[in-house]
């Protein structure tokens, strides 16, 4: 679906539909369904989404004092990436093995997350004040994804959209 040029901010030349601007695109807060959404996510403007976009999503999120974006996942197919443009966070990072790491991230840092690594991962905010993020992330049909500290949200996943969890490799959960 096309869509109708619009006016540049400064006026001059009408926009493409391809070209947004952050502050054209409403934010929204980040939430899981009931019963997980008692636990308050990042804010989030889809630009991917907004510019049309089709098989990235991109998303400027706004992380506050904390929070975290998401619940510590993994992708079975869709790489991911992280860009800090303001405030400081973490990167917590579960191995394949268990191991829970945690690194501190500031303005510059870009976080890579490819794909079938079994490397869990979110961002969150330890701070006093917000962070900002550039998030990217593929959008696969066939990704599966695994959620090694949420298993009540992980079965919950299992019950509504089977097909959709990465069980581990052996496991009789395994889809």
């Amino acid at each position: 679906t096309r869509r109708a040029p619009r006016a540049s901010f400064s006026g001059r030349m009408a926009l493409p539909p391809f070209i947004v601007h952050v502050s054209a695109v409403a934010e929204v807060e980040a939430n899981y369904p009931a019963p997980f959404d008692a636990e308050k996510l990042s804010c989030g403007r889809d630009l991917g989404t907004a510019a049309g976009t089709r098989t990235l999503g991109v998303w400027h999120e706004r992380l506050q004092p904390g929070r975290r974006t998401s619940f510590t996942h993994a992708h079975s197919a869709e790489e991911e990436l992280v860009y800090v443009l303001t405030g400081t966070c973490h990167a917590r990072i579960v191995q394949a093995d268990g191991s829970v790491e945690e690194h501190a991230l500031e303005p510059g840092h870009l976080v890579a997350f490819p794909a079938g690594t079994r490397i869990a991962h979110c961002i969150v905010n330890r701070g006093t004040s917000d962070a900002t993020l550039l998030c990217v992330g593929e959008r696969r049909p066939e990704d599966r994804v695994t959620y090694p500290e949420d298993q009540a949200f992980e079965d919950h996943v299992r019950a509504k959209r089977p097909g959709r969890v990465w069980s581990a490799p052996g496991s009789e959960r395994n889809e």
